[in-house]
């Protein structure tokens, strides 16, 4: 067995339907979702979760919606994943919009894509309700977990209402999930991209694509049907989908929906997870919990004394020595997966020493969105992961002497291309029809990826040599003293590039402190970083902010609305 393959059982499916029956007979009653509604808890298993995608198929072929374009949106629910599912499963589209959009935005992505459906959960019937006469195209407006005055529209209903519609087409003999003939390379979903820098393109991706990246990561990550997940994404999201929505329940993974932000550690407690799927930033905002926890109790010497020979030690005994650090996540947790963004590679490390594994993956939206991912007895430390099994992977030099180049990739995860846009589509792709991720980076021999920067946030110093923020914002955001950072580069007067580091401290660090004596401090950390990097890359601009960073719901920086 080759290094860092796959020794576990990976359970096959054919297309998002064949994965819903096969997953209810290997599961039955066991729970799909735990969720909660006004505070009460529900429960949604594996059979529901066929029930539901049998019944609204039908439903759908009812009202004459298949192969329609519909959209989702709202919160993480099971009718979410259920509608996602059955759309697919009758030859339609499924568009998943985000929730924290703007109207007009969300107005726009409904009428360019002509959407006839469109479900939601109870939490955006306030926003909604005021557009229904700008989306014109919608034939029905279907609300999950309604509770209140229905409005005077004839286009409304309940999802109960829905439901019952497919229900009782189902039983009169309608089995439209069952029938219908399932084309895995047609596109059947259409996802946003929520991208950095103020553009957004509709990737249209095909049920190979999903299904390819979903036994990709189950492949690479080793766990059983023992495990459970807090869902704390965006479910609109192709990484938290794929992963906590595809991969997990396939499994046999039940997955427990955090139902809001600020309770998050509270659902930890409550819910207690073995395995998170997260973005670096909530990885941060745990670290920064624990050590401000372990600081309060007075421990900090007696911490930071035990890490270095945690990690000589079994991961069970480190499990046991820092029990409570572990506790505040309910005391099970075991593994994070992360992705999406750079992650600080000494968070690995100390997670690690608390008896907590850190995976992290590298993937885009555009290829569903797994390219490679560390397993877990193979990790390599600064690495993105090794190329994952139905993926290729390769770096395009502009110069055959650089050290590094855009990471390309071809396999059957990679989109069919952009809704509407042949000429952004052509962009990128490589004339043998390689997908252009915009990342630069290297390959090792054991075909684990590296990554370096984004082609499109390169600052091009005095010498002509290129400087990755990236790289710069990872030396930051070691520091104690600074909550979040962005490098860019701003023109002085010569018109040259002047590497300028945007910060927003950790104020809570500061209290008592002036603006003045703040900075003084925040200067002193950014000289630290430039002992450790050749001149060209120096930071010759410190601007402190007052407020947070504007970010998209995957919870990365607006790079476009920096100034």
């Amino acid at each position: 067995m080759k290094k860092g393959l796959p020794t576990h059982m990976v359970y096959q499916f054919d297309n998002l339907y064949d994965g819903v029956v096969k997953q209810a007979a290997r599961y039955g009653d066991k729970d799909r979702y735990v969720y909660k509604v006004k505070k009460e808890e529900r429960h949604f298993t594996f059979n529901d979760m066929l029930r539901h995608v049998n019944w609204l198929s039908s439903a759908i072929n009812t009202l004459g919606l298949c192969e329609k374009y519909v959209g989702v949106t709202g919160d993480t629910h099971p009718v979410y994943a259920a509608t996602y599912h059955a759309v697919v499963t009758t030859g339609g589209v499924i568009v998943p919009l985000d929730k924290e959009i703007s109207a007009e935005q969300f107005v726009g992505f409904v009428n360019l894509c002509k959407l006839e459906l469109l479900v939601y959960t109870a939490s955006m019937h306030k926003k909604l309700l005021p557009l229904y006469d700008q989306m014109p195209t919608v034939k029905y407006f279907v609300c999950a977990d309604f509770a209140g005055e229905a409005p005077e529209d004839s286009r409304f209903m309940t999802y109960e209402a829905f439901l019952e519609i497919g229900k009782k087409a189902y039983e009169d003999g309608d089995r439209t999930a069952e029938t219908t003939v399932q084309d895995r390379d047609k596109c059947c979903a259409i996802i946003f991209t929520s991208g950095t820098t103020g553009t957004s393109k509709g990737v249209m991706l095909c049920q190979r694509n999903l299904v390819t990246a979903a036994l990709d990561s189950a492949g690479i990550i080793e766990v059983d049907d023992g495990e459970s997940i807090v869902s704390v994404l965006p479910i609109h999201h192709t990484y938290e989908f794929t992963i906590t929505h595809l991969a997990a329940p396939n499994i046999g993974v039940t997955v427990s929906i955090n139902d809001s932000i600020k309770n998050t550690l509270r659902n930890f407690a409550h819910y207690k997870p073995s395995i998170l799927v997260l973005v670096p930033l909530y990885l941060e905002t745990m670290h920064k919990k624990i050590w401000a926890e372990v600081e309060k109790k007075g421990k900090t010497g007696l911490v930071k004394k035990m890490m270095p020979i945690a990690k000589k030690l079994p991961w069970s005994i480190r499990r046991k020595i820092f029990k409570d650090i572990i506790g505040a996540f309910g005391g099970n947790l075991w593994l994070v997966v992360c992705g999406g963004a750079p992650l600080r590679p000494e968070l690995i490390e100390e997670f690690g020493a608390f008896g907590i594994k850190v995976l992290e993956g590298y993937g885009i939206t555009e290829c569903a969105p797994l390219i490679s991912c560390n397993p877990i007895h193979w990790r390599k430390k600064r690495s993105a992961g090794m190329v994952v099994a139905h993926m290729e992977a390769r770096i395009d030099k502009e110069n055959p002497d650089d050290e590094t180049g855009e990471i390309v990739t071809h396999g059957d995860a990679v989109m069919l291309g952009y809704y509407e846009n042949p000429e952004a589509t052509a962009d990128v792709f490589t004339e043998d029809g390689w997908f252009r991720t915009g990342d630069i980076g290297y390959i090792d021999d054991d075909n684990f990826v590296y990554i370096t920067g984004r082609k499109k946030n390169v600052i091009i110093a005095s010498n002509g040599k290129n400087v990755f923020p990236e790289e710069l914002e990872e030396y930051l955001g070691i520091s104690e003293w600074i909550s979040e950072c962005a490098v860019i580069g701003r023109k002085d007067e010569a018109g040259e590039a002047l590497i300028t580091a945007l910060i927003y401290p950790d104020y809570d660090k500061f209290e008592g402190k002036t603006a003045e004596e703040i900075k003084e401090t925040i200067d002193a950390e950014v000289a630290e970083v430039n002992k450790k990097l050749p001149t060209f890359k120096h930071i010759g601009l410190v601007e402190i902010r007052e407020t947070e960073f504007e970010k998209n719901t995957s919870r990365k920086i607006l790079r476009y609305k920096l100034k």
